[in-house]
């Protein structure tokens, strides 16, 4: 059993104000003055590497964070269908979910403030970690909104990480400057998950330590995906970060998590 303390308060952003999120907000609105949206998306992604002493841990918590996922969407698949589902055990998934959504927000918090935090009864911190609010591209609103309006079906459970040269993301990308490696978060044997906690979406990716070094032995980007293909793939989200972070191959663990908050305007 994994030992994990869930708390329910809502995560802080640390090392940043209220007056940064207004300009992150505002700076937002700017690209949609000329449309009539009404939804805008935000995004706070992280970037980061562990120990490999450190990452089993990393790797049951995010397991465990896919398992209450993957429970929670049967349920509503469920009750999409019309079958019967046991109210109260909906109920226990939903909350299920959002703890462990939190909670790995809340760690990442902590990470980024250079704080240990404790996992499976081990205190840790990454070797590196670097946060950045970047861009929510415009292919994968395209997509949304066409699930909105029951247009499509499609799910961004792909997470790539890159070392492209790049100084800033832009709502035109469909692809990361300079892709390393491409997964599954719902699949792929790390760990890692795609849940959300309400309109928040939290997308998790580990990558396996056998990723090869990137150039200058560092990562630069990540960005999120509906397929595997890099031809049709449609991309989501485009994340730049001013910190790289470093990774040797079959010395550290690398990986990303970007979180998005749907807000309206």
């Amino acid at each position: 059993m994994f030992n994990m303390t869930m708390q329910t308060s809502q995560v802080e952003l640390l090392g940043i104000t209220k007056n940064d999120v207004q300009e992150i907000f505002e700076n937002a609105l700017k690209d949609f003055k000329e449309s009539k949206t009404r939804i805008i998306y935000l995004d706070c992604s992280y970037l980061y590497s562990f120990h490999l002493d450190d990452f089993p841990e990393v790797r049951k918590f995010n397991l465990l964070g896919r398992y209450y996922a993957n429970r929670l969407r049967d349920l509503e698949r469920k009750i999409r269908l019309r079958q019967k589902v046991d109210l109260i055990e909906y109920e226990i998934a939903k909350a299920d979910n959002s703890r462990y959504c939190l909670e790995w927000h809340r760690c990442l918090e902590y990470w980024v403030d250079d704080k240990y935090v404790v996992l499976g009864g081990k205190k840790f911190k990454p070797i590196a970690i670097s946060r950045s609010f970047d861009r929510v591209v415009n292919e994968g609103m395209e997509m949304l909104a066409k699930c909105i309006i029951g247009g499509g079906d499609t799910t961004f459970n792909f997470r790539a990480i890159g070392d492209g040269a790049i100084s800033a993301a832009s709502p035109s990308d469909v692809e990361l400057v300079n892709e390393i490696d491409r997964i599954d978060v719902n699949d792929n044997p790390e760990g890692g998950s795609l849940s959300r906690d309400g309109s928040t979406i939290y997308s998790v990716s580990n990558h396996s330590k056998t990723v090869e070094t990137p150039a200058n032995n560092e990562f630069t980007e990540c960005g999120i995906f509906n397929s595997s293909d890099l031809v049709t793939d449609k991309m989501l989200d485009h994340s730049v970060f001013d910190d790289p972070v470093p990774h040797t191959q079959n010395v550290d663990a690398p990986g990303s998590t970007t979180v998005i908050y749907m807000c309206s305007a």
